[in-house]
């Protein structure tokens, strides 16, 4: 369909100055836009726009035991793919844990992200650390990604009970590593405040 400079099609696509500027305040699309000018971009809505309803006979769970569960969780995964490439006395216990809780991918669910870091990883020992994630990941079957521009990182998911489980390991030059775990959706028998 093809649409003046200002027009919104009936279909719900969006065009010309109004996508152009909703483009621009996009933090990711921006940068996709600035550094591809020449590639046209074509922001789709999910196919139906629903949330997939929370399935018959979900249990809930105790909001306390399902965040120390999955911190424990993600502490375990830090000691596996950080510790022994780094290769320090206290590489098991990194700084600055952080935790929340977000909305969750299924109706009513909520999802616990975990984020873990060490700024005393140099960049040298930080890309190896990445490297060999790659490998064991893959080998549990994630699936996994490691995009080749921008901050050296690996990307990984794999489906869960509900949902999906979501890692991100990061190396920023000269800030370490940081490890960030989006838990599976769950249903929690109170929401934490």
């Amino acid at each position: 369909m093809t649409q003046g400079p200002d027009d919104a099609g009936t279909d719900g696509f969006v065009g010309g100055e109004q996508a152009r500027a909703q483009v621009e305040a996009d933090p990711f699309w921006s940068v996709v836009r600035r550094r591809h000018p020449d590639v046209t971009l074509a922001v789709l809505p999910p196919a139906d726009g629903a949330v997939p309803p929370l399935p018959e006979g979900t249990a809930p769970v105790d909001p306390a035991e399902a965040a120390a569960r999955q911190d424990a969780d993600v502490l375990d995964r830090w000691r596996e793919l950080v510790g022994p490439a780094v290769g320090a006395e206290d590489a098991g216990t990194p700084a600055s844990p952080e935790a929340r809780w977000t909305a969750g991918e299924v109706q009513g669910t909520r999802r616990r992200e975990t984020t873990l870091r060490d700024a005393g990883v140099d960049d040298v020992r930080a890309v190896g650390v990445l490297l060999r994630a790659e490998d064991a990941l893959r080998t549990e079957g994630w699936h996994v990604l490691a995009p080749t521009g921008g901050v050296p990182r690996v990307l990984a998911g794999r489906p869960a009970e509900l949902g999906r489980e979501e890692l991100q390991l990061l190396a920023p030059p000269g800030r370490g590593v940081v490890l960030r775990v989006r838990g599976a959706s769950v249903l929690l028998g109170e929401v934490p405040s």
